[in-house]
């Protein structure tokens, strides 16, 4: 079974909603960070984002058998959102825990 790493990119607001349906939807771990975007497509910016040239945006990543991403992309456009999500799935190739 293959396994993807699954990265959501979202509004700050967003992030935590979409972290627990996506928790609850996979039974992953799914992990969040804070990402600071200096880009130069602003459509999906608020007005104060525009203003200062950065967007503030989460990621939410967890790590999911291939089967499972139409499903969980399809759960999280189907959320209740403040803004849109950008997404992306990355091949594992290997993984593991050091202690």
């Amino acid at each position: 079974m293959a396994e993807l790493l699954l990265s959501f990119h979202c509004g700050a607001a967003d992030a935590g909603p979409l972290g627990e349906l996506l928790r609850t939807a996979s039974g992953a771990p799914v992990h969040i960070r804070a990402e600071a975007v200096l880009g130069h497509d602003f459509s999906d910016a608020t007005t104060a984002e525009r203003v200062t040239g950065r967007l503030d945006r989460r990621v939410i990543e967890l790590i999911v058998a291939d089967e499972q991403l139409t499903i969980l992309v399809a759960a999280v456009e189907q959320a209740r959102r403040d803004a849109p999500v950008r997404w992306h799935a990355t091949p594992i190739i290997a993984r593991g825990r050091l202690a």
